[in-house]
């Protein structure tokens, strides 16, 4: 029995199968597994050729391709002859076109392979310079705030939203480029919106805490409002 070679773990290259237009990721966006966050369930980091990252997202399994460099079985070298007599020629002629066919796929494989690997080093080189807290941990708390985002009403939901985008933004720069003062400003908002909001929301006490708990990885001291 063959080995399931879709199975996804840390580390592994991936490609998405459909396009996020909402995020500006095509299908066949090439990423790296960075956490495992539930089963089925992935943090995927997408990084540019130079290892800076221009996209984070939790990813379904069923939505990302696994690729894979080596053949499941060894492709046999022989070549056989099909023909007779006259037809010797013609056979040698099919046998130098498998042959060929194997030598352009041995070239893409070690391409891909070489790319895959700068790109994996790439990944981690840059979760490890947060201090304190990787990047996957925090892209987790903004996936959080996303989603008790969505059930704000129309008229707040969309600056919440620009805010959540521009702290997500500064996150995923390396740490010696990201904007404290402007996270600092972004992150306030977020909370006085979570605070001043008057419909009952699901989670609401767990947005507060997830934008204090990112303050706190960042290095950066927050304060809730009074309570009036």
């Amino acid at each position: 029995m063959l080995a399931t070679p879709n199975k996804l773990n840390l580390l592994d290259i991936v490609a998405l199968k459909t396009p996020l237009s909402e995020h500006n990721l095509l299908a066949g966006q090439v990423g790296t597994i960075v956490e495992i966050l539930a089963p089925e369930v992935y943090e995927v980091e997408f990084s540019d050729d130079d290892g800076q990252t221009y996209a984070m997202q939790a990813l379904p399994a069923h939505q990302l391709l696994k690729l894979h460099y080596k053949p499941l079985k060894t492709m046999s070298n022989n070549i056989h002859q099909y023909g007779k007599g006259d037809n010797v020629a013609g056979d040698k002629i099919q046998g130098d076109k498998i042959q060929g066919d194997k030598n352009e796929n041995d070239f893409n494989e070690a391409t891909i392979g070489f790319v895959a690997q700068n790109q994996a080093q790439a990944t981690v080189s840059n979760l490890n310079q947060t201090s304190g807290a990787s990047v996957a941990e925090l892209m987790q708390l903004i996936g959080n705030l996303r989603q008790t985002a969505a059930q704000f009403p129309r008229e707040t939901h969309d600056d919440i939203i620009i805010d959540i985008d521009d702290v997500e933004v500064e996150i995923q720069k390396p740490e010696k480029e990201r904007n404290l003062p402007k996270l600092k400003k972004r992150l306030l908002a977020l909370i006085a919106a979570g605070t001043l909001v008057a419909a009952p929301i699901a989670g609401m006490t767990g947005f507060t805490k997830d934008v204090m708990e990112i303050g706190s990885k960042l290095g950066i001291e927050l304060k809730l409002p009074p309570v009036k």
